[in-house]
């Protein structure tokens, strides 16, 4: 457990997880903070980006395993809602920096800016909707497959 004053909920590690106090809570509202983070162990540090402009991979792929995670605890209706909401706030940044902005796309080409410019819920939710829509495509339990054979080999 972080200090308080750690700026986020939590810091992904192949090994640990760092949680900031702040998830921690008597009524487990910010579980998920901890799923998030505990999920970077496989889809964040071990398959992780080449840089930050595939920052996508470390957080679609953490976001969609979330997802996951949640829909088999409270239910799949509980996981579209997440999706919903998440997509919500992703549509509030991308119209923050403008439709046609590159920082809207899911692969920003940053072009000397810093990383943090590009930092928004457009990573985390762009890269779990790629992905879901991947699952729609060939099934659950084939896309669970790749993503063990993906995890493994990379």
């Amino acid at each position: 457990i972080l200090p308080p004053s750690f700026p986020f909920g939590g810091m992904e590690h192949p090994l640990l997880t760092f949680a900031s106090p702040t998830i921690i809570t008597g009524d487990k509202s910010q579980v998920y903070v901890a799923t998030h983070e505990i999920a970077h162990s496989w889809t964040g540090n071990d398959v992780t980006c080449e840089n930050w402009e595939n920052f996508w991979i470390n957080e679609g792929f953490t976001v969609f395993e979330e997802r996951k995670v949640s829909g088999n605890i409270h239910g799949k209706d509980f996981a579209q809602v997440e999706a919903l909401l998440g997509n919500v706030s992703m549509f509030t940044d991308m119209k923050n920096y403008g439709m046609n902005n590159v920082f809207s796309s899911l692969h920003p080409t940053l072009d000397g800016a810093a990383p943090d410019d590009a930092f928004s819920t457009i990573p985390y939710d762009k890269g779990f909707q790629l992905l879901y829509y991947l699952e729609s495509l060939v099934g659950e339990n084939m896309f669970q497959d790749f993503l063990r054979v993906y995890i493994y080999n990379h």
